[in-house]
């Protein structure tokens, strides 16, 4: 069926002519930005037509080459292999061999959905996060056939068609997972979404405000008294900040809309999206680790986002792993490691040597503290900035109640916090290094940093706890390259908690 060369369905052209028309965007918009800073007076009407006409032939340019492109993209598989060839002038020929291929996804957007249709991607692990190789354009079925006929290539069991279909693919006989609408908004609206838009339009708030200060806005502002401006100031801020919140709440329920995972035939199958419809496809054994994040809003309500850093994977648009699933319970949490991600059992965690709290809290009042003691004698009203670096302190506390390891039977386990709290789950023969480093305090208190690597898309995951007993970091700096089992006696320094 996939011997000889084919052409996807002609609604390829969309996305290529989609492609093309970005790319030519810039020039004109800059042709028009010349054209309407040289004509002036009566030629303003012969710009505006120029413009236009450039406009008009950059999207039919785009079209054609989009035409030509669809059908000089031809794939098929042979050998085992899949092999692809494109370009329109320079042809260029990429072959691919099953044991380079990390994964194969699927994404369909909006007219794809309603056409269908779905856009294949296949990883390398040279790649990334970019894959190597994207067919537009493709059947539901040509694209589940593919999928299959790749996988099977790959050494995985081929599926059965009578396995039933979920959202155009084979149902899975695995555990299914899927996200209710009450989870969903929960996610939404504990997003930190909301914050990077604010981040973006805060900026563009504050350049705006010196222009409207010219005018009848800036007239009222004048008009006010010292407190009024105060509780305006506040007022139009809370303002942004819900109108970012709602923005990024919005956007992250169309990220997770119908969110699905599912596992079978050794791989984790993670479907989610409204407006574009994305499945990415996580093989076990590229697995490199768990990662267990709590962000402030989620950890108040007692929720865990699970993710994953494999190999040749890329995040998928995310910041971080893989997610797996975005919203459970701990006990939740433990239940899906064991049904989706077997092997990474979460054994007990162990404290920090009560000596290594002041380093946390050290470390964490410095740069405030640096920043509040000049501005208290500088500034009016300048001392309240002296709470800064109580606030730090607490943190530090904070940060070092949660800072903790364990290691049961293969996995290691280290947690730690700088904004969110995180807890990785490594399995051993998945440490691709392991350091251990001391500077000269650290030294005379006995203290060490563990450092342990992975290697994970799109670039090698790192995860570091500081101040760990330097008994404890050599035992596990033994554990991983030796194998050498932990047992509790080697921890009696240490308080057991579970995760």
């Amino acid at each position: 069926m996939w011997s000889e060369p084919r052409r996807a369905h002609p609604a390829g052209v969309i996305v290529y002519a989609l492609r093309y028309l970005s790319a030519l965007a810039a020039p004109v918009i800059g042709g028009a930005v010349v054209l309407t800073s040289v004509l002036q007076d009566a030629r303003v009407a012969l710009g505006g037509l120029l413009v236009w006409f450039g406009f008009l032939l950059a999207a039919v340019l785009a079209v054609v080459l989009a035409g030509i492109h669809w059908y000089r993209f031809t794939f098929h598989i042979e050998g085992g292999s899949i092999r692809v060839e494109q370009g329109l002038l320079v042809r260029k020929t990429t072959r691919l061999s099953s044991e380079r291929i990390q994964s194969v996804d699927t994404k369909a957007n909006l007219l794809f959905r309603i056409l269908g249709l779905v856009t294949l991607d296949i990883h390398t692990a040279g790649r990334g996060q970019e894959p190597e190789v994207s067919i537009p354009a493709l059947t539901e079925d040509d694209a589940r056939e593919l999928a299959i006929t790749l996988r099977s290539s790959h050494g995985r069991a081929e599926r059965r068609e009578d396995e039933g279909v979920l959202e155009g693919m084979p149902e899975t006989r695995g555990p299914v997972w899927r996200l209710s609408g009450s989870d969903l908004a929960i996610v939404a609206a504990t997003s930190s979404a909301g914050l990077l838009m604010l981040a973006f339009i805060g900026p563009l708030f504050a350049a705006f405000l010196p222009q409207a200060a010219d005018g009848a806005l800036g007239a009222y502002l004048e008009s006010l008294g010292g407190i009024q401006l105060v509780l305006v100031s506040v007022a139009a801020f809370s303002l942004l900040l819900v109108a970012s919140w709602l923005v990024g709440a919005v956007a992250t329920a169309l990220q997770y809309w119908e969110f699905v995972t599912a596992r079978a035939d050794g791989e984790v199958r993670v479907e989610r999206g409204l407006l574009q419809r994305n499945t990415r496809n996580v093989p076990l054994d590229r697995v490199q680790a768990v990662r267990l994040t709590e962000g402030l809003l989620r950890q108040m309500i007692g929720r865990v986002t699970v993710g994953v850093d494999a190999a040749g994977i890329g995040s998928g648009g995310d910041l971080g792993p893989t997610v797996l699933h975005p919203l459970l319970t701990s006990v939740e949490a433990r239940r899906f490691c064991d049904a989706m991600l077997p092997g990474h059992a979460q054994p007990e965690l162990h404290s920090l040597p009560a000596r290594s709290l002041r380093r946390y809290v050290v470390r964490a009042v410095v740069l405030p503290l640096i920043f509040a003691v000049p501005v208290s004698f500088l500034v009016p009203f300048g001392w309240v900035a002296l709470v800064l670096p109580l606030v730090a302190a607490g943190w530090g506390v904070w940060a070092f109640r949660d800072a903790r390891w364990g290691v049961g039977g293969d996995v290691l386990v280290l947690r730690w916090r700088t904004v969110a709290r995180s807890t990785a789950l490594v399995r051993r023969r998945r440490v691709q290094s392991l350091g251990v480093s001391q500077h000269p305090l650290q030294k005379i208190a006995g203290l060490a940093t563990l450092s342990v690597r992975v290697a994970a898309s799109p670039a090698n995951a790192t995860f570091r706890v500081r101040h760990l007993a330097e008994s404890d970091a050599m035992d596990l700096l033994e554990w991983v390259s030796e194998g050498v089992e932990i047992s509790p006696d080697t921890q009696r320094d240490d308080a057991a908690e579970p995760v």
